[in-house]
């Protein structure tokens, strides 16, 4: 059963979404401020964020940065500003889908399947198994398709030590700046993906100074 967060600071609007979305088989939480969607977040994993832009303190655009800053959870911006300049700025905060106020439920419906369908694809696409070896004690594991990119990279040089530089240019497919923490961020959610599988995060590899490694025995 995916799970739906709704985050919007009108009340009755998040139960009428509740009852709607639960109707549909969703498993649906909702909270009112863009903190507590961080926080939520953080402790329990989201497979689809229904956010308002219009939120108090931090406002949806901020939330959504963070959102795609740490997570790879699609996003369905709700809104009333439906101006162009708006839209824009709704997806390059990370949006998936931008939909104004007020929205009818069918088409509300609608744009929602269609991000869980293009999850979907991706987690067929990028989804892999390892099947000799060490890498065996790997299963299936849902990845993002940098995600991906960074373990298959990581995989095929088993042993060796990557620096971060070089997965920078190589996987993410920039340079590396001092401040740049992208790379740390994928691969604390790759461990972490580990984790939620029963493996080990110890199967990479933090070396200090110089970058990272995979590990297939883990002691």
């Amino acid at each position: 059963m995916s799970r739906v967060l709704v985050v919007d600071d009108d009340v009755e609007l998040c139960e009428l979404l509740t009852d709607v979305l639960e109707v549909e088989g969703y498993q649906v939480e909702s909270v009112h401020c863009g903190e507590s969607a961080l926080r939520f977040i953080e402790k329990t994993p989201v497979d689809l964020v229904l956010l308002d832009v219009m939120l108090p303190k931090l406002n949806g655009m901020q939330v959504a940065r963070k959102i795609c800053q740490r997570f790879a959870t699609p996003i369905l911006m709700l809104t009333a500003l439906s101006d162009e300049a708006s839209t824009l700025d709704g997806y390059q905060s990370g949006a998936d889908q931008y939909i104004t106020k007020p929205f009818k439920v069918p088409e509300l419906l609608t744009r929602i399947k269609a991000i869980f369908r293009r999850v979907g694809l991706e987690k067929q696409r990028h989804s892999f198994s390892f099947s000799d070896g060490v890498q065996a004690e790997i299963p299936n594991l849902p990845l993002t398709g940098t995600e991906a990119d960074l373990l298959h990279y990581l995989v095929n040089r088993e042993g060796m030590v990557i620096s971060k530089a070089e997965l920078q240019i190589e996987v993410l497919k920039k340079e590396l700046s001092p401040f740049d923490r992208n790379l740390d961020m994928h691969v604390s959610n790759l461990r972490r993906k580990f984790i939620e599988a029963g493996l080990s995060k110890q199967h990479i590899k933090t070396v200090r100074g110089k970058g990272y490694s995979f590990v297939g025995n883990v002691g």
